[in-house]
């Protein structure tokens, strides 16, 4: 799943970050094994949420400014109809597969 595969990626981000060994741009991006435009716009948009990232040249590597932290999870779960129903007040959802992602700086 493709999903899944997104975000054992920030998963992996978030990891090295916090170990403050991320090497250059580019090193980050080869470790992910993405591009260092794709490597961007996810920095780019773990920023627009409001994580607080931030690239030392001097260190060569990510940090969370002020020692923030960031922490994420992810339940997949198998429902019925009638509980997608409840779950989002009524309208149907098809497949009942519903992703819920919940993380926070």
């Amino acid at each position: 799943m493709n999903m899944i595969h997104q975000f054992e990626r920030v998963k992996k981000i978030n990891r090295m970050i916090k170990s403050a060994k991320t090497g250059s741009p580019k090193e980050f991006a080869d470790e992910l094994g993405i591009s260092e435009s794709h490597f961007y716009r996810y920095i780019e948009e773990l920023q627009e949420m409001g994580i607080p990232i931030l690239y030392s040249r001097s260190r060569k590597t990510y940090y969370y400014e002020n020692n923030s932290e960031l922490s994420l999870s992810y339940s997949l779960k198998l429902i019925s109809d009638e509980g997608a129903k409840e779950i989002i007040g009524g309208f149907k959802i098809v497949p009942s597969l519903l992703f819920f992602e919940s993380g926070g700086v």
